[in-house]
C-alpha cells in the first residue's frame, strides 16, 4: 500500500476482524494532495469537468424537468445551489438532483469492471457538501435556541479535489469486492449500491469527519444502498438512481458529523454486512473478497481507470457502436442508402453482462428514452441509420422512426465468451448479413477509452462542445479554467454559483 494507509493482515477468508473498513477510512481521513500522483491529479480535475458538462446538458431535459418541478413542489427553500437553476434547496434534495442532472443523458463517466458513474454520486454528494452550513447546537445560547456552532464554512479547491478523489476511489474497491458486473447479471443497478459508499467517503472527506465518523457515515449509506435495473426500461427514475445514491452518501455524512453512530465494519461483517448481502446468489468463488476494498491502496489509482463516454448510451453498448461504425468506413455501399435496406439480419455478441443489461428485444414500441439508450438493438439501429449516437438520436421525435425500427427488429443478441473477461466485458462481435448471402464482421474488443485512455485533451473537447449547446462561450471558459485550476482556488462557492445560473434546453 502507499504511504497514506494503514498495513493490514489478511486471511485467505473474509474475516470479521480484518479491518478493512477501518482500514479504508483512515486512509480517507488522511489522504492530502501529496499523496495523490501529479497525473491522478489532474484526471480528477477533467472528471470533475467532464461531470459538470454532463450536468450543465442533463439539467434541462424533459424529465430533469418533472423531477425538479416536484421537488419544487414539496421541498422548502435550502442553502445549496442546483446546476442550471437559480432555486436553492436544502442539501439533501440538492444532492439527488444534481448528481440526477449528471446521469441524465447517458454521456457520463463509467467504470467497466466495477460499474458505476463516478461523478454523478460523487459531484451530487460534494456540491451539496461545500454548502451545507455548521451544526446548529439545540439549546446553546441563553434562552434555549440553537445557535450555530461556528462561522460559514469556507471549502477550497484543493480539500474539493482531494474529497473528489477519495470518491473515485471507494466507488470501485467497493464494487470490485461483489465481482462488480455480476450485480448487473442479477438485476441490479450496480452502480447506486457501489455509489453510496462512493458518496459517504467524499462527503466525510470535504466534512473533515474523523476515521470513526467517516466508518459510521460509510455505514450509513450502505444500509441504504439499493437500485433496481428494471428502471431501464420505461421508467424516468433510472436517471435519478444515481443521484439517490449520492444524497444516500451525503446523508450519511450530515449524520455522523454530529455522532451519530451507523454500521461498523460494514464491508467485513458477515452476518447482514454490505459485501456478504449483494453477493448473495452469485456464482463466484469466493462471493466476494472484502481485500479488494484495499487492494493498492495508495499505489493503484482508479481515478486514472474511470471511462469517459463518447456516444449517449449505455457504456456496455461502446464496443457495439464502434463495431458497427467501422463496419460503415469499411463497406460505405453495404452501410448506406440502398444498401442498407438489403440488410437481412444484424447479429451482435456481447458479454455475459451486457447481454443481460443491454441484449434484450425490445418489447414496446417506441421505446422511453431511457430505454432507448439502454437496448443494444436499438442503438446499433441508430449508429446504422444517423452515424452518431448522441442526445439528439434520443429526443422524443426521433424514437419512432420507421427506418430505425425495420432495423431493430433484424437485429438479436447473443452471449460470447471472449468479450467476459476483465476490461472487455463493453466489447461486440457484430456479423451483418445481406440478402445477397454476403457477410461482414467486425470485432471490437474494448472500446476507445480504455486502452489507450481518452486524453485530457478530448475530455476538454467533449466539455466545450457539450457546454456550447446550453451556455455561452464567456461562462464555458470561466467553468474551464475554474475547474482546471481547481487547487488553486480559496474558495469554490464561484465554481458552483456559476453553475446555478440558468441553461438552455440542448434537446426537446
Amino acid at each position: 500500500m502507499g504511504k497514506n494507509s494503514a498495513e493490514v493482515v489478511f486471511d485467505e477468508t473474509n474475516d470479521e476482524n480484518s479491518g478493512v473498513t477501518a482500514t479504508l477510512c483512515n486512509w480517507i481521513v488522511g489522504l492530502e494532495k501529496k499523496d495523490i500522483p501529479d497525473s491522478v491529479l489532474e484526471r480528477g480535475k477533467h472528471l470533475i469537468l467532464d461531470g459538470i458538462a454532463c450536468g450543465l446538458v442533463g439539467s434541462h431535459v424533459p424529465w430533469s424537468e418533472q423531477a425538479v418541478d416536484a421537488v419544487l413542489a414539496y421541498e422548502p427553500e435550502g442553502q445549496c445551489n442546483l446546476i442550471g437553476y437559480e432555486e436553492k434547496l436544502g442539501p439533501l434534495a440538492a444532492a439527488v438532483l444534481n448528481g440526477g442532472f449528471i446521469q441524465a443523458t447517458e454521456l457520463d463517466d463509467y467504470h467497466s469492471v466495477a460499474p458505476l458513474h463516478s461523478a454523478s454520486v460523487v459531484l451530487g454528494s460534494l456540491f451539496a457538501a461545500a454548502q451545507v452550513k455548521n451544526i446548529k447546537v439545540r439549546g446553546s445560547s441563553a434562552n434555549g435556541q440553537s445557535q450555530d456552532a461556528g462561522p460559514a464554512r469556507t471549502v477550497s479547491g484543493i480539500d474539493f479535489l482531494t474529497a473528489a478523489i477519495a470518491g473515485f476511489e471507494t466507488g470501485p474497491r467497493s464494487g470490485m469486492a461483489i465481482h462488480g458486473t455480476d450485480l448487473l447479471v442479477r438485476g441490479w443497478h450496480s452502480g447506486v449500491v457501489f455509489g453510496c459508499p462512493a458518496a459517504a467517503a467524499a462527503s466525510s472527506k470535504l466534512l473533515g469527519l474523523s476515521a470513526v465518523d467517516t466508518e459510521s457515515a460509510i455505514g450509513i449509506a450502505c444500509t441504504q444502498a439499493c437500485g433496481l435495473m428494471a428502471a431501464q426500461f420505461e421508467g424516468m427514475v433510472k436517471r435519478m438512481q444515481h443521484g439517490i445514491a449520492a444524497r444516500n452518501g451525503l446523508f450519511g455524512a450530515l449524520l455522523a458529523r454530529n455522532g451519530y453512530v451507523g454500521i461498523k465494519k460494514v464491508y467485513e461483517r458477515n452476518y447482514g454486512g454490505f459485501l456478504n448481502m449483494f453477493s448473495q446468489g452469485n456464482t463466484k468463488t469466493p462471493r466476494y473478497d472484502v481485500r479488494e476494498v484495499v487492494a493498492g491502496l495508495g499505489d493503484v489509482w482508479h481515478t486514472s481507470r474511470i471511462r469517459f463516454k463518447l456516444h449517449a448510451c449505455v457504456g456496455g453498448c461502446h464496443g457495439l457502436v464502434e463495431a458497427v461504425e467501422s463496419l460503415q468506413k469499411a463497406h460505405p455501399e453495404r452501410f448506406s442508402g440502398e444498401g442498407l435496406k438489403r440488410l437481412k439480419s444484424l447479429k451482435v455478441g456481447l458479454s455475459e453482462t451486457i447481454l443481460h443489461h443491454d441484449g434484450w428485444a425490445p418489447h414496446e414500441r417506441p421505446l422511453t428514452s431511457t430505454g432507448s439508450q439502454m437496448c443494444a438493438a436499438y442503438i446499433s439501429a441508430t449508429q446504422l441509420i444517423d452515424s452518431q449516437v448522441l442526445i439528439a438520436q434520443f429526443a422524443e421525435s426521433q424514437l419512432n422512426r420507421d427506418e430505425v425500427w425495420e432495423l431493430v427488429n433484424k437485429t438479436s443478441c447473443h452471449h460470447d465468451s471472449q468479450f467476459d473477461k476483465p476490461n472487455h466485458q463493453c466489447g461486440a462481435h457484430v456479423v451483418a448479413e445481406f440478402d445477397d448471402g454476403t457477410t461482414v464482421e467486425e470485432t471490437v474488443q474494448m472500446p476507445k477509452g480504455f486502452d489507450p485512455p481518452i486524453t485530457n485533451d478530448e475530455i476538454r473537447s467533449k466539455y466545450r462542445r457539450l457546454a456550447a449547446s446550453v451556455i455561452d462561450e464567456e461562462r464555458i471558459e470561466k467553468i474551464e479554467k475554474l475547474v482546471l485550476e481547481i487547487d488553486q482556488l480559496e474558495d469554490v462557492s464561484e465554481l458552483l454559483q456559476l453553475l446555478a445560473k440558468p441553461t438552455r434546453k440542448a434537446v426537446d
